[in-house]
Formats: C-alpha cells, sequence, structure tokens
C-alpha cells in the first residue's frame, strides 16, 4: 500500500462498464478514526493506503457514455490538466466514458503499485494541477 499525496497533482481514473452495474461495496468508505481518510474496494484494488473522500470527485452518465473531457472538467473547472489528459485518454481509446473518478492532491504511480486497472477502472494517468487557472468551460466559450 502506498501513500501518493502531492500537491497540486491531480489523478484521474476512468470506466467505460456501465455505472449502474457496479457494487456499492466497490465505493463503500472505511474510515480512520478521525474520519478523515478512507479506503474501499476500489482504494484496495489500485494500493492506495487511503485518500481523502473531500479531495475525490467521480461524474459520469447513468445511462450510456460521455465525452470524457465534460466528465472530468464538471469535476475540476481546471483546465490545466485537460490537454494531456485528452492525449492520454486518446491513446487509450477512453475518450468516451461512463465514469470518472479524479482525485485532488494526488500522483498515482502504476509503477509504485503494479496496479493500472482493476475490473471497472483504468488508470489514465497523474497530472499537474493549477487552481488558478481558467475553467474548462470559461476556456471553450
Amino acid at each position: 500500500m502506498h501513500d501518493f499525496s502531492k500537491k497540486n497533482k491531480v489523478s484521474v481514473w476512468a470506466s467505460q462498464h456501465p455505472y449502474a452495474d457496479i457494487p456499492d461495496a466497490y465505493f463503500e468508505e472505511t474510515f480512520s478514526r478521525n474520519n478523515t481518510r478512507a479506503t474501499n474496494t476500489w482504494s484496495k484494488n489500485f494500493r492506495l493506503k487511503y485518500f481523502m473522500p473531500e479531495n475525490m470527485e467521480t461524474n459520469g452518465a447513468m445511462d450510456g457514455l460521455i465525452d470524457i473531457k465534460q466528465a472530468v472538467g464538471e469535476c475540476s473547472f481546471s483546465a490545466s490538466f485537460m490537454d494531456v489528459l485528452m492525449s492520454k485518454a486518446r491513446k487509450k481509446q477512453l475518450e468516451q466514458v461512463t465514469w470518472v473518478v479524479v482525485l485532488f492532491e494526488y500522483e498515482y504511480s502504476v509503477k509504485l503499485s503494479a496496479t493500472g486497472k482493476d475490473e471497472y477502472l483504468t488508470f489514465l494517468g497523474a497530472f499537474d494541477y493549477d487552481d488558478d487557472a481558467d475553467s474548462v468551460y470559461d476556456v471553450e466559450e
């Protein structure tokens, strides 16, 4: 298990598995004594020591697929990493997704964990994150 906490980083996982078909147990969180850190099946599968729930966002579509830029853009509001994210998504053929997990202040590493995907999610990458960058939606208007 690893602690991948890192300032100004964001890690992104994506899925093409229908969200409704994923068991609730995959997400059910077990909290530390002071309720600041959590683990669940997802975090254990990816060998995360813990994650901070307030730094996690999930988004997606209950039915069908949505564009990953929309799914992640609605979570982050920062365009700072969108180009490199889209490049990774194209390479892994994950431009259209059912849902995403976005973990802020976190630099996940497949090299350290030896886990790039599980039954439901594929890790896309850890990216530099600038909280002061323009919003994804302000940029496109």
